[in-house]
């Protein structure tokens, strides 16, 4: 009977930590609810593997004037390529544009996701395949990413030399300052016991996510141009993600909050002026 309690003590803890972990790991997937030409714009499918052999599906879209520059861009935890077209797509005038699935989202494999290190294999792999098989289109690279994606695009950049401009919405700082901030946030999960779920989510992909975060890695990308956006009103990413980055940034950087805006609300909350700023960072650090 002293034997017991222990026992059930231990099992308890394994059985949270794998379903806690699971909640990062193991995001379902949604469906692609639009393609871009539910936009008016033509495009094609591609497909290519990553180093460790995870297989990504993506989208090349040409641009209406032909262009020698092309945009990544990249989504967020959850979603997948079709949710960040609308918000997006008006680049395609001047440029290409490249969409795809990380791992474990949408049409791509995998079947974890660790919101940093893997997912920048995938968006490795997505950049090498442009090289390979659109080297006239890809002469300069720039790079979006809207929250998960836009950390990933911070510490991915940050490897990638050929990508000549960064824009991050709603980008996290640091991996495990957000799981503790989404466990109190979503599900009322005490502090005391979120290391249970890192230790589990570490001890399940083998690494720590954490390594990859971008506050460690933002000060690599000068002396190419960082534009974080950020929502003055995102419990999820509070604006304290992106200042804390944009201090960490070399020049040339610049951070703009809109008040009021929500979490993926800041492009509804004025399209016009969301549109100029991109437009404008892009047609000042992209060049032919």
């Amino acid at each position: 009977m002293i034997l017991v309690f222990p026992i059930l003590f231990i099992l308890l803890i394994i059985f949270w930590g794998f379903v806690t972990s699971n909640l990062i790991l193991k995001i379902p997937r949604a469906p692609l609810d639009f393609n871009p030409k539910s936009f008016g714009f033509e495009f094609e499918s591609f497909k290519t593997l990553t180093e460790d052999g995870i297989e990504i599906d993506g989208w090349f879209i040409p641009s209406k004037n032909k262009s020698q520059k092309t945009i990544l861009v990249l989504h967020g935890w959850g979603a997948n390529r079709s949710d960040a077209v609308s918000s997006t797509i008006f680049l395609a005038q001047n440029h290409n544009l490249v969409y795809f699935d990380f791992r474990n989202h949408g049409r791509s494999g995998g079947n974890k996701t660790s919101l940093t290190c893997l997912e920048i294999k995938d968006f490795e792999s997505v950049v090498r395949y442009l090289k390979s098989q659109k080297p006239d289109q890809v002469k300069s690279l720039g790079i979006f990413g809207f929250s998960m994606g836009g950390a990933v695009a911070i510490s991915g950049a940050a490897k990638i030399p050929e990508i000549q401009a960064v824009i991050a919405e709603s980008p996290f700082a640091s991996y495990k300052k957000s799981v503790y901030r989404f466990a109190k946030l979503f599900y009322g999960i005490p502090a005391i016991i979120v290391p249970i779920t890192l230790y589990f989510a570490r001890w399940r992909l083998g690494f720590d996510p954490e390594d990859c975060s971008p506050i460690y890695h933002v000060h690599k990308l000068s002396p190419r141009p960082l534009l974080i956006i950020q929502g003055g009103n995102d419990p999820r990413m509070p604006v304290s993600e992106g200042q804390s980055l944009y201090d960490k940034a070399g020049e040339p950087k610049e951070i703009w909050v809109v008040p009021g805006a929500d979490h993926g609300g800041i492009h509804e909350n004025d399209p016009k002026e969301y549109q100029r700023k991109i437009l404008e960072f892009y047609k000042k650090w992209l060049k032919n």
